[in-house]
């Protein structure tokens, strides 16, 4: 990982520890996620769950990461992920993507649904339903299958 990945990895980091504190800290976690932004062109939500181990590569250009998004140990994120919420015919459908440990991620991944352990997300995919564990989801609508 390059320095810049380094420093946006452990920007967010920061960010995030500080938006559980509430109060000032959290005025000033929102800073931090400007910084990130501003460095990175990301926006990566400080307040999303992201779990230890997970790295956004080629400093994680393009993506974005919605607040309430959950995403485990040891992910891959590459540039241009969205993890979201969908909207249909303008209709807020509320939830963000539960992922899973060891995920592989190069597409978009929207609504209230799960990517199981150990699943590939190829590049340009885009998921709206649940992807089980050791699975691989390509395409768009993306077709689900296992590894």
């Amino acid at each position: 990982m390059s320095k810049v990945e380094v420093c946006m990895n452990r920007l967010w980091r920061l960010g995030n520890q500080l938006s559980k504190r509430g109060g000032i800290a959290r005025k000033a976690s929102r800073v931090l996620e400007l910084v990130n932004y501003l460095i990175c062109a990301c926006s990566v939500s400080v307040d999303a769950e992201i779990g230890e181990g997970t790295n956004f590569y080629h400093r994680g250009i393009g993506c974005a990461i919605h607040a309430r998004a959950v995403i485990g140990k040891d992910c891959k994120i590459f540039q241009g992920v969205t993890i979201g919420s969908k909207w249909s015919n303008g209709i807020y459908s509320g939830g963000a993507p539960h992922i899973g440990n060891n995920v592989m991620i190069g597409a978009v991944i929207l609504g209230d649904i799960s990517v199981g352990d150990n699943s590939i997300i190829g590049a340009n995919a885009v998921v709206i339903h649940n992807v089980p564990e050791n699975s691989f989801a390509v395409g768009v609508p993306a077709v689900i299958k296992k590894l």
